[in-house]
């Protein structure tokens, strides 16, 4: 990430890894989670507890983020979910119905990021690492959300996309095409795009206040998750309408 201050970065990563983790955590497990080297984490987080965001535990060497750290962005749940059930609560329920792994992604430019997730509590699943960032064209969470978008936008982030070698082609006609079946059906389905023999079910969350768009997954392996495809969206849909208000529809794509 081009212009990304380090120490700011890492700061942000380790409230995303509390905020997955949900439990306190020792010097060498932030570390080892994140990839960042000991010595550097442990300022990082002795400087989070001078600031009054963590707690140590000197017993167990466990740090844990204090009141303070979870307010920071209550008021945002209050501002677009006003008159709705709280997200959280619609990823857990929605993970006991389907037993799978849940994601909340969010837009970001050219890239999806996974802001939250519930990792599958069934025996066989894949586990999906907090922070995850991918191109918003290749997972199913990226485009339910692109299926909003203008034509000519969509034809932008793929020319992007197709200069870029490291990407594999994308054809653009034909991946139009895929989002006007998205907007017909309601919901994306894709199968090994990312992870060979995974599978994700995305639906658009409709969010008020100028937020970026959300969309909400359901994630595991690709024959399960074909094999309960319609019980699955049934699910999703019907928690959507019942959880949250809903928000005056975007202008059809150019």
């Amino acid at each position: 990430m081009t212009g990304v201050v380090k120490s700011a970065a890492r700061v942000l990563e380790i409230f995303e890894f509390f905020a997955h983790r949900q439990g306190p955590a020792t010097v060498s497990e932030v570390a080892t989670a994140l990839e960042f080297p000991v010595s550097s984490t442990s300022v990082l987080l002795k400087s989070l507890l001078d600031l009054g965001y963590l707690e140590h535990q000197p017993r167990s060497r466990e740090y844990l983020p204090t009141i303070r750290f979870a307010v920071l962005g209550s008021w945002m749940l209050d501002r677009f979910f006003s008159d709705a059930e709280p997200v959280p609560r619609l990823m857990d329920e929605l993970q006991r119905s389907t037993e799978e792994t849940i994601v909340l992604a969010m837009e970001h430019a050219l890239y999806l990021d996974y802001i939250r997730i519930l990792q599958s509590i069934a025996p066989v699943r894949f586990h999906l690492k907090p922070g995850v960032r991918r191109p918003i064209w290749r997972a199913a969470a990226g485009q339910v959300l692109m299926a909003q978008w203008p034509t000519e936008r969509v034809e932008k982030v793929l020319q992007a996309a197709n200069s870029d070698p490291a990407n594999p082609r994308v054809p653009i006609q034909e991946f139009i095409g895929v989002l006007s079946r998205i907007r017909a059906q309601g919901y994306a389905l894709t199968e090994g795009q990312i992870t060979p023999d995974a599978a994700m079910i995305a639906v658009a969350i409709p969010v008020g206040g100028g937020h970026r768009p959300l969309a909400l997954a359901v994630c595991g392996p690709r024959e399960r998750i074909r094999r309960k495809e319609q019980e699955i969206v049934q699910t999703m849909q019907a928690l959507l309408r019942r959880s949250l208000p809903p928000h005056p529809a975007a202008p059809p794509p150019a």
